[in-house]
């Protein structure tokens, strides 16, 4: 379809105002897709990406962060992973440096409350799709371990939340991806000490929004 000529007179003048209002309107979207968090994010490094104080009511830190950083896949997994075989580890060794593994930042939640403990981790691959394909990894073999039922988590569109175990004995995770980074969070019990869930949905939406869009460099 050819667009009708601009004409002089009243008419011109109001193409003239209808172009004028459509570039503030361009304007006014270009500003506000800047404020948006994540556009021009500043620099967040890996060891930031972690739950801070305050973020996971009734958990750690409760002080100065200590967090590890395990700078190959297979200290990462023999800390983390001590239910997995050998030739499990193995292939996920492989796996995660055909994602172009990075480093991973890991804390644990200690807790006030007795029998329960809550852990915190980033992971940094070599690609947003590697660390989709590494998030979907994780899920399944955490529900290889036993029984799993799911929750939803709102607020993160790439979120994968389940629960493994009992009541009386087991955890909630969350995990999810951003750009090339996996983060997850998550909280274990046995008995008497499983806490409410909604705190860690809490954690794992005040993360998202503190870490997402923010590059290392």
């Amino acid at each position: 379809m050819t667009p009708a000529p601009l004409t002089s007179g009243a008419g011109g003048e109001n193409n003239r105002e209808v172009a004028r209002l459509g570039l503030v309107t361009l304007v006014v979207v270009l500003a506000l897709t800047a404020a948006e968090p994540g556009f021009g994010a500043r620099p967040l490094p890996l060891t930031a990406r972690v739950i801070a104080h305050g973020e996971f009511a009734g958990f750690g830190p409760f002080g100065p962060a200590h967090v590890r950083t395990f700078t190959t896949p297979a200290s990462f997994l023999a800390a983390y992973q001590q239910a997995a075989t050998p030739s499990q580890i193995s292939e996920w060794v492989a796996l995660l440096h055909r994602e172009g593994f990075v480093a991973v930042a890991a804390e644990q939640l200690g807790s006030l409350t007795a029998n329960r403990g809550g852990l915190s981790w980033a992971m940094e691959l070599g690609s947003s799709a590697r660390a989709k394909s590494e998030l979907a990894k994780q899920v399944r073999s955490d529900e290889s371990h036993g029984p799993v039922s799911r929750f939803a988590v709102g607020g993160i569109p790439s979120a994968s939340a389940f629960r493994l175990g009992t009541s009386s004995n087991g955890g909630d995770n969350i995990l999810f991806s951003d750009g090339r980074f996996l983060y997850f969070v998550g909280d274990g019990w046995s008995v008497g000490g499983r806490p409410a869930r909604a705190a860690l949905i809490a954690a794992a939406q005040a993360l998202y929004k503190r870490v997402r869009g923010h590059a290392t460099t």
